[in-house]
């Protein structure tokens, strides 16, 4: 079976599986691999991933850090949940506790360029400590169309172990939305590898608290 046919048959398989748990799961997406070295810098990897159909129900929440004009507009876009003034940031420096809640709220900071050495000051340790970095926002850029993209997006990583996690949608998507998904990801991931297919040992789909199912998509050479 192709891996494509064996990852519709994993997402399905993990859809009905489903436990009902009084509220609405969210679809996760685990890449096991093998023969990685994830103790040498050039075998990791975070790569930001934007999802065909969004997360549903688990959408991104979005900071942006700038000012003036880029701080207005953010402000007006509906895909922006937050936006921060420099010196709302600049009062975080040296607060690590304060720095690290802020942190865990949002899942992407967009940063305008000039302001990204002071969120690296008040935040870069809270942020490196959980995967996140500071996204500075290019030149010229609709703040809403960028804010938008973050917001289906997810963060494929590989870090201290040989295994990339990430949420790919909610339980009430379609099975073809969440494929695309998931596929999307995986590519991505294989992209990333020497060996392609050949680093991957197996895929697993599991909604949050049922039952997972584990794959095993063909090689390709």
């Amino acid at each position: 079976m192709s891996a494509a046919l064996e990852l519709d048959k994993g997402i399905r398989e993990a859809l009905n599986k489903r436990v009902e748990r009084g509220f609405k799961q969210s679809v996760e997406l685990v890449i096991n691999l093998r023969d990685i070295d994830v103790s040498k810098p050039e075998k990791r990897f975070s790569e930001v991933v934007e999802l065909p159909h969004g997360l549903g129900g688990a959408a991104n929440r979005i900071a942006v850090v700038a000012t003036g004009e880029l701080a207005l507009r953010a402000t007006r876009s509906p895909s922006v949940d937050r936006v921060f003034e420099r010196q709302e940031i600049e009062a975080l420096i040296g607060n690590k506790k304060a720095a690290k809640k802020l942190v865990r709220q949002y899942d992407f900071f967009l940063v305008e360029p000039q302001l990204v050495p002071v969120v690296a000051r008040a935040l870069g340790a809270a942020l490196g400590g959980v995967g996140k970095a500071p996204t500075p926002i290019p030149a010229n850029v609709d703040i809403n169309e960028i804010a938008a993209r973050y917001k289906r997006s997810v963060v494929a990583r590989v870090r201290k172990v040989p295994q990339v996690m990430c949420v790919v949608g909610t339980e009430d998507m379609g099975a073809g939305q969440l494929l695309e998904n998931a596929r999307a990801v995986i590519e991505r991931v294989v992209s990333k590898l020497e060996n392609g297919w050949g680093n991957v040992k197996s895929v697993v789909l599991k909604l949050s608290m049922s039952p997972p199912v584990e794959i095993r998509p063909e090689r390709r050479r």
